[in-house]
């Protein structure tokens, strides 16, 4: 089994290296037959990463220990939710998880769109061919995980003790979806460059697949969001950790793209920008990638230093390179005879909205990269921590969620300033009365007055946009529900982003809470003893014991009170995992309120006297991040789905690029 997986990864390298080779030298030369058999290997590159990841999953339902990569990240007691984890637990298999993706997507790309985009997809089986070539060289002669050991051992060395939560078994995979769903829009971006073909054909072509890349993206950063707030125990979901900011950046860039890109579908403006943007955030893919796997940056999320960092650094500075030579050298094509006309147009909003995030995407970029640039040119680390990133990149945010309220009420080309004043003067009215009545009710921190005063601000005017639409519905004829469906039935992607808007809000609303109104204390209990935190007690009820298959369970009982009402009992605990020994796990213990969170941790236990060490925290409207993720990535998903009007346009487009690049031919 180990040789067929090894096998089926050398022979995807080989199709890969193939298919970016005959697709190049066939749309060169205008030869279908050698443009066909590169497509042909693009797919069979695929068919045989799903075969060797396959075979890697079998190893690990089969306790195959004679593998040097299951035995690391595996274990006999290893329970069966987990064996799948360990796939992408580790450095080799998780570069094989990621190559499969690419040589999947691409394969799905070519399948459903071969004939409509004949002209631009051999270029783009060019671009995914290198791409997944790159992935699978890096398996086959660099991080195999069907590398044999040469005496077998009776059993695994267990999969790191971090890994083993729930969200763990969902965030990488979700990250890696995000993270290489961006190649296929990048590579349809290259190929339209490439071919010449410059028109909004290439953004028919990856629109859904960049909104469904940043779905998932922003699924990976929220479940990663979620495990840390489980498991790694310092009380909260973002810590600006290297690798977390590594994820960030992508999303930031793409989400610029995605806002932009409506401007040059609109009035064929921005289209250098959105060509730049395409490409930033490929690289960052790639950037992020390397940062994590090259032992670069110190983060529980790294995976352990190996040789693959220069393969990496070579890969995304020949492909940022390359990329933005061909840019350079296709400018005369992009050129465009339309200029923004008024500071008070969607266009400027816009604009304006893309600056924004290019500020936020640098400041997190500089607070990443910093401390690796002091070691180099000083030789001393420095440390880069979240007052940096609060105080540059908040502020940011800040402006973003101003623009989002104004941004889709500013007409094209230009609007009547009196109109856009009468129409955002109730949202701000109400607004202010909600910012007087919770100053009233003692939020008197600036940041929490801002913050919520915004957000509730943009709320009421998204929420008000998508009333005036009911109405018009509901003026129809349509009943509430039947005028809400048509509504959303009938352009999906304009109302879709406004549900974005909302979970976006929604999440703001929960960062700001979260942070400026957080509590925090620490007590050292005997049996019987008890603490206060706000309106909180917290009661030590004594220590327990559990024992599991592979792990022994140490928690406190601890009874949780508000204002003399029983709350429940929490068991904040300590994990000792029998093949991990030198790793015991703190796992913090929660009770979920709507408003807050009560968080407590197991710190030190004295065996002679029983004493506990527990520290608390009250961390107010964490809620609604995890639900404003969850609307997020609704819309998100709304805002993909074609509409009708939309189809119509789709199929007129497709029918125009058929006809001119002489598809049946192919």
């Amino acid at each position: 089994m180990a040789e067929l997986g090894y096998l089926a990864v050398v022979l995807a390298f080989g199709a890969s290296v193939y298919a970016a080779v005959a697709s190049a030298a066939g749309a060169t030369r205008a030869s279908g037959p050698l443009v066909a058999s590169g497509r042909r290997a693009l797919l069979a590159a695929a068919a045989l990463a799903t075969l060797a990841v396959g075979v890697l999953v079998v190893a690990f339902l089969a306790h195959d220990f004679s593998l040097e990569y299951v035995w690391q990240t595996s274990s006999r007691t290893t329970p069966l939710y987990y064996l799948l984890t360990g796939v992408w637990g580790g450095q080799a298999g998780s570069l094989l998880f990621w190559s499969w993706l690419v040589t999947l997507f691409s394969a799905v790309a070519i399948v459903s769109r071969w004939r409509a985009d004949a002209a631009l997809l051999p270029w783009f089986v060019v671009v995914t061919g290198g791409v997944g070539a790159f992935f699978l060289f890096l398996v086959a002669f660099v991080a195999n995980p069907f590398e044999r050991l040469t005496v077998l051992p009776a059993d695994g060395n267990g999969l790191n003790p971090l890994l083993q939560h729930p969200g763990m078994a969902l965030h990488p995979p979700a990250l890696y979806l995000g993270l290489t769903g961006m190649t296929i829009p990048f590579a349809f971006g290259m190929a339209a460059l490439i071919s010449r073909r410059t028109d909004a054909g290439w953004i028919v072509a990856s629109r859904r697949w960049t909104l469904v890349a940043w779905a998932f993206l922003s699924i990976g950063l929220s479940l990663g969001g979620r495990w840390a707030y489980d498991v790694l125990g310092w009380g909260g979901y973002w810590g600006w950790d290297p690798v977390e900011n590594a994820a960030l950046m992508p999303w930031l860039a793409a989400t610029a793209f995605l806002h932009s890109v409506m401007v040059q579908e609109r009035r064929g403006l921005f289209r250098v920008w959105n060509m730049g943007l395409l490409i930033l955030t490929f690289g960052l893919t790639i950037l992020g990638t390397f940062l994590t796997r090259a032992g670069l940056v110190s983060s529980v999320h790294t995976f352990a230093q190996s040789d693959i960092g220069p393969y990496f650094l070579a890969f995304t500075t020949v492909v940022i390179a390359g990329s933005l030579v061909v840019l350079w050298l296709r400018l005369p094509d992009l050129a465009t005879e339309g200029r923004v006309e008024s500071v008070a147009s969607r266009e400027a909003a816009f604009l304006g909205n893309n600056v924004l995030f290019m500020g936020a995407l640098f400041a997190v970029f500089w607070g990443t990269v910093f401390p690796i640039i002091s070691e180099i040119v000083t030789d001393q680390r420095v440390t880069v921590g979240p007052p940096y990133f609060n105080r540059v990149v908040l502020p940011i945010f800040l402006g973003l969620v101003v623009l989002m309220a104004v941004g889709p009420l500013v007409a094209w080309r230009r609007a009547d300033p009196r109109r856009l004043v009468w129409t955002l003067a109730g949202p701000l009215v109400v607004s202010l009365a909600i910012v007087a009545t919770l100053w009233v009710l003692g939020v008197r921190h600036w940041i929490a007055v801002v913050g919520f005063g915004t957000a509730a601000f943009a709320l009421l005017v998204t929420v008000a946009e998508l009333a005036r639409g009911v109405r018009a519905r509901r003026r129809r004829g349509d009943g509430p529900l039947e005028a809400i469906v048509t509504l959303f039935a009938r352009d999906r992607r304009r109302y879709g982003g406004y549900v974005v808007h909302i979970g976006v809000l929604l999440l703001a609303v929960g960062v700001v809470g979260s942070n400026v109104y957080q509590q925090v204390a620490e007590a050292t209990l005997s049996e019987g003893e008890a603490m206060t935190i706000g309106a909180y007690g917290l009661r030590f009820a004594g220590l327990g014991a559990r024992d599991q298959p592979d792990k022994l369970e140490s928690f406190a009982r601890i009874d949780v009170s508000r204002e003399g009402e029983s709350l429940g009992t929490l068991e904040p605990r300590r994990d000792l995992f029998r093949l991990r020994e030198d790793q015991p796990m703190t796992i913090p213990a929660i009770l979920h309120r709507p408003l807050e969170d009560v968080y407590v941790l197991l710190g030190a236990v004295d065996p002679a006297t029983e004493r506990v060490t527990l520290k608390v925290f009250v961390n107010p409207l964490v809620s609604w991040v995890w639900l404003g993720m969850i609307v997020l990535v609704c819309g998100t998903l709304v805002a993909a789905w074609p509409d009708a009007a939309e189809a119509r346009v789709l199929d007129a487009e497709l029918k125009r690029l058929m006809g001119a690049a002489g598809a049946p031919a192919v």
